[in-house]
């Protein structure tokens, strides 16, 4: 999850934008323990569609330079992008999260967690890859942190581009969504491919007792909203029910593009 700050747009309720949240004190750990300490097969389904899109990513046989905004404490975008990647970038603002995120990069093998969702993205890339059974070492070879802000994205530097459950989940504000979701789409070089999961009808999540924003959006308001600023390929809804299953997540959206 990442965090950023936005000057523009009108001003909203106290503690709607993404500024209002102190997001200094996100606890990645607690995250991590409560979305993914218990794989979900949801998790599965958004790393096959990912594996999937960077698959046919252009050009194609090419290696990418892939980078990853708001990677939070969430490894699995960077498993799904490394067998393609000449290189991956995890765009993260939060220090919190890049500290665990070094710390991960640190341990001698991956958790058992990962390496149950590394296991679903070598099934779907399939043998010919010869990946290793741990992800570590090819994470270390490949990836790089940068800290900053979504909306500080430089344009059109990347090959290819991820984001998971970030634009909407770092604000209350539709202006500053829209503004993530440009910032996004105009970072990979045209042409190139774009895949994010979008969280939807969600209105806002804990962490360690501490409330963290989602904008409550609908899968036709992701769609219309990413059209504005790429190409939509393909959307695909996973998991979307009227109830939340954890905290803040109901379903989500996959949607693949390539940058205009």
């Amino acid at each position: 999850m990442s965090a950023e700050n936005s000057s523009t747009g009108k001003p909203e309720r106290a503690a709607s934008r993404n500024a209002d949240y102190r997001w200094a004190e996100f606890d990645s750990e607690a995250y991590f323990q409560h979305y993914y300490g218990e794989p979900h097969q949801d998790d599965d389904c958004v790393i096959r569609l990912a594996v999937a899109a960077m698959k046919s990513a252009p050009p194609l046989g090419a290696e990418l330079d892939v980078v990853d905004v708001g990677t939070g404490p969430n490894l699995f975008p960077l498993f799904c992008a490394v067998p393609r990647a000449r290189r991956i970038t995890a765009w993260e603002y939060a220090e919190s999260n890049i500290a665990w995120l070094e710390s991960e990069f640190g341990r001698p093998e991956a958790r058992w967690q990962w390496l149950h969702f590394w296991e679903v993205a070598r099934e779907a890339w399939g043998p010919g890859h010869r990946l290793p059974e741990d992800p570590t070492p090819l994470l270390k070879q490949k990836c790089t942190i940068s800290r900053g802000s979504i909306f500080e994205l430089p344009r059109r530097t990347w090959d290819a581009a991820t984001m998971f459950f970030c634009a909407e989940s770092i604000t209350g504000s539709r202006e500053e969504f829209e503004a993530a979701c440009a910032a996004y789409a105009r970072c990979v070089k045209p042409g190139g491919l774009l895949a994010a999961a979008f969280l939807v009808r969600s209105g806002g999540y804990v962490v360690a007792d501490r409330p963290f924003p989602v904008l409550h959006v609908t899968a036709e308001e992701v769609e219309e909203t990413f059209a504005r600023y790429a190409q939509i390929e393909k959307a695909e809804k996973v998991g979307i029910v009227e109830r939340e299953i954890r905290s803040g997540y109901s379903g989500f959206v996959f949607v693949t593009g390539t940058a205009r």
